[in-house]
């Protein structure tokens, strides 16, 4: 063999350990951010309406006092539970916190009512409950619209309304910035079903194309990119912390720019706040042929990665559409197509959003670098 043969051979056995290096290093921080959960339940509840899909919003079984079992949407882009007085009738435990209102600023709906503090039961099936939180809902009594909204339709006597939000750093938008009441069902849990002690699982959840995850174990989240999230100062009435939304790196036609990130179950198309120096046309729909990319958080290191060019329809990730807002900052709302390709965690108590890849999308569209930053 020559000496240049050697060279290259040598070349390539020191890259190959390099790289297998780098995948074991990311293997390793995987499995040392997955191991704070060690010893931990999780509880798997199926969505009432089959997987994910364009069409239709995931829904959870939930059964409040006083009415019967009924599904209810469940909404990663917003947070507490929205319900028409014939889903809902207050009984003895429950506390009367007064007026109140919910903006969906997605729709443009804002939703007028009384606040509530009550028991909720979550169901795996169409009677039998899993887990029991106490948090503040909201009882419906009229619908009213915001000047720009893009799907509303003002109603005095709203029926039907069953809607739960479980996301995050939703106050501002919601118009309800500075309430600390207890709000989200799925961080909220007082009992479990199965006898176990509340404290076997960590407040969180990890969401599924097919259903959710109540908390989260070590082995759900052995392949998980974990992004740590920065604190807001602040606490809820429950004592959780609470945390800024998390971060992304986007690229919108080679334009490049940091800002926040939200996937959204509640919808199924995109919108974005694009980055400084695009040429996108705030309120419009973005013109087919244009390239995103985004880093979840950003490029290098561990993460998700995933790309749509807009009108490629063999991409399963494709939202309906995409829209540009006038949101302030650099800002995407990735809708719910987000979940062909990736499953998705909340730590509540730890301050953690993570990313794991589901296999179902070619890996030419989307990837996840196991491990946390």
């Amino acid at each position: 063999m020559s000496v240049i043969s050697i060279k290259r051979h040598l070349g390539v056995a020191i890259a190959g350990c390099l790289l297998a290096s780098l995948a074991a290093g990311g293997s390793a921080r995987a499995q040392s951010a997955a191991s704070q959960y060690r010893g931990l339940g999780a509880i798997e509840i199926p969505f009432a309406n089959g997987p994910i899909r364009a069409a239709h919003v995931p829904e959870i079984r939930l059964k409040l006092k006083g009415a019967a079992p009924h599904r209810f949407g469940m909404d990663t882009g917003s947070t507490g539970i929205v319900v028409a007085a014939e889903h809902f009738e207050p009984g003895p435990g429950d506390t009367n916190d007064g007026p109140g209102q919910l903006t969906y600023n997605s729709s443009g709906r804002v939703l007028h009512g009384t606040h509530y503090t009550t028991n909720v039961e979550i169901l795996d099936s169409d009677d039998r409950p899993a887990a029991t939180a106490r948090v503040q809902v909201l009882r419906v009594e009229r619908i009213t619209c915001l000047r720009n909204a893009r799907d509303c339709e003002p109603n005095p006597r709203p029926r039907g309304v069953a809607f739960m939000g479980v996301g995050f750093d939703r106050g501002r938008a919601q118009g309800t910035e500075g309430s600390t009441a207890p709000r989200n069902p799925f961080v909220n849990l007082v009992s479990l079903a199965s006898g176990a002690p509340v404290s076997s699982i960590r407040p969180g959840y990890i969401v599924t194309r097919t259903g959710i995850h109540l908390g989260m174990n070590e082995a759900l989240t052995r392949n998980f990119a974990f992004v740590k999230l920065s604190p807001r100062g602040t606490t809820s009435a429950s004592g959780l912390p609470q945390w800024n939304a998390a971060p992304l790196t986007v690229s919108v036609d080679g334009q490049v720019g940091t800002g926040t990130s939200l996937p959204d179950t509640g919808i199924n198309y995109m919108f974005l706040s694009p980055p400084p120096g695009s040429p996108l046309a705030r309120g419009q729909r973005v013109p087919s042929g244009t390239r995103i990319e985004i880093w979840l958080p950003g490029q290098g290191g561990p993460g998700a990665f995933y790309q749509v060019a807009v009108g490629d329809r063999a991409n399963p990730m494709h939202p309906e559409r995409v829209v540009v807002v006038a949101d302030p900052g650099v800002f995407v709302n990735t809708g719910r197509m987000f979940f062909e390709g990736f499953d998705y965690l909340y730590d509540a108590v730890g301050g953690y959003v993570g990313y794991g890849w589901n296999g179902r999308a070619s890996g030419a569209y989307g990837r996840v670098t196991p491990g946390s930053r």
